[in-house]
């Protein structure tokens, strides 16, 4: 018979080899090289393998070595006995179990919900400690919207530079003005307007131990 078992002819052998034998029955019962027919049952390899296999395209393709040794046991997978990862991990809902219930010797590392109890009470205390701490560090600053001083506040010269106590973008129709004492006791400023010192008992002025009214 001019074919082998993989369907192999002669192109000028007809389609019909014998009165009893023809390519139709044959592609029934071989395999052709060129992938014209297709199997229709198992093949036993008995032990040999496929050679020079291509990288799969569709979900039911052979895969190569090489292929399933990149996407199984590469890099991207993470390993069961230790990894690193390098991206977030969603857990989708799920949970993270059997986490060691001593504390963690890293400050980055997950605790166990029971360990996070016992630690509640302490981190809570040492929270609240830490606004405390806050609340009086602020209450001990002047605030820029405005204040009120419990204590001198005094302007250092220290660096050979002028300091000012003043405003210097008063807009017309407003007033800066400085008060001693009380509201009656004071050095009133108003743009276009004369500097008025305002007193409720008078004005005294003391030039080296000399008093003048």
């Amino acid at each position: 018979m001019p074919v082998d078992k993989f369907g192999r002819r002669d192109t000028a052998v007809q389609d019909n080899v014998s009165s009893d034998v023809s390519f139709t029955q044959i592609d029934d019962y071989f395999i052709r090289r060129d992938g014209s027919n297709t199997a229709i049952g198992s093949i036993n390899m008995t032990g040999n393998t496929l050679t020079n296999v291509g990288e799969p395209v569709h979900d039911h393709d052979a895969a190569n070595k090489l292929y399933v040794d990149r996407r199984s046991g590469g890099t991207d997978k993470v390993s069961r006995s230790g990894d690193s990862m390098q991206g977030d991990l969603d857990m989708g809902g799920y949970r993270i179990a059997g986490l060691n219930t001593s504390l963690p010797p890293r400050h980055t590392d997950a605790v166990c919900w029971s360990r996070a109890v016992e630690l509640t009470p302490e981190v809570g205390q040492r929270a609240s400690e830490q606004v405390m701490d806050v609340k009086r560090l602020c209450d001990s600053k002047v605030s820029k919207t405005g204040d009120l001083m419990t204590g001198n506040l005094l302007l250092s010269a220290d660096g050979g530079n002028d300091r000012l106590f003043c405003c210097t973008d008063l807009p017309h129709g407003n007033s800066f003005t400085c008060v001693f004492g009380d509201t009656l006791n004071r050095l009133h400023f108003s743009l276009t307007n004369p500097v008025t010192l305002e007193s409720s008992h008078g004005l005294l002025v003391k030039c080296r131990g000399e008093t003048s009214v």
